[in-house]
């Protein structure tokens, strides 16, 4: 029982950790050197802080693997539940973290267009500069696609979580509906992008993540819940 507490604590700090390099990758990193219809001013603030860019690519990362390893944690915990089910939760997670690392090599690519490279001698410094807003927004596209994996994966994880009997019902519920709402939000990415609508849509995905995270950081699991199951079987 002690071992099985400790899994959902490091699953919890995992989660944790997944966030806090996601939101470090994201509000100290791009909202800070990408400005939207402006390629000029995009390129000056790249060239200008080289080490922040490379930070944030280091932040996307950790990030991923951290993702990887909630996954992993989370299957430790709960493959006694249902292992067919825990094991479609990694599966999704696995797929979405090599697709997020391939996305990374996108989010190389207008470091090394800005940094003069010989290759690209021929391109003018617009062209370069278009080239890197370019490949940023495709980027940003792969970034949505992966969120497809993460929708699939934290469906099965409410299922588990709703059948564990030792986490409360309400995060599998709440992991349900942040799967449907981010597989919308890919939807409408792609068919009507509407970026105001794709932000309200990843509201459940906060409300879902934080408040399980923190339950698994401070509270762990039920333990009379856990202990319940094996009494029925010894008797």
């Amino acid at each position: 029982m002690h071992s099985t507490k400790k899994t959902a604590r490091l699953a919890g700090l995992l989660f944790l950790m997944m966030v806090i390099f996601g939101l470090l990758a994201e509000v100290m990193f791009r909202q800070k050197l990408f400005v939207a219809n402006d390629v000029v001013l995009t390129a000056n603030n790249i060239m200008s802080n080289l080490f922040l860019y490379r930070a944030g690519i280091i932040s996307d990362l950790l990030m991923t693997l951290c993702y990887l390893f909630t996954a992993l944690a989370l299957y430790k915990l709960l493959s006694s539940v249902d292992k067919q089910m825990a094991t479609a939760m990694v599966i999704f997670a696995s797929a979405g973290c090599v697709l997020l690392m391939f996305n990374i090599l996108i989010e190389l690519a207008p470091l090394y267009i800005l940094s003069g490279n010989a290759y690209l001698v021929d391109f003018s410094t617009a062209q370069q500069q278009s080239l890197a807003m370019f490949f940023y927004n495709l980027y940003q596209h792969g970034y949505m696609i992966g969120q497809i994996f993460f929708g699939l994966w934290v469906l099965p994880l409410g299922g588990l979580i709703i059948k564990s009997g030792f986490i409360p019902k309400i995060f599998g519920h709440l992991f349900i509906i942040e799967a449907l709402f981010a597989l919308t939000s890919v939807f409408i990415h792609f068919l009507v992008p509407n970026g105001t609508l794709e932000t309200v849509l990843m509201l459940p995905m906060m409300v879902a993540e934080f408040s399980f995270m923190f339950y698994l950081l401070i509270r762990g699991i039920n333990e009379r819940q856990l202990v319940k199951p094996l009494i029925d079987l010894q008797s």
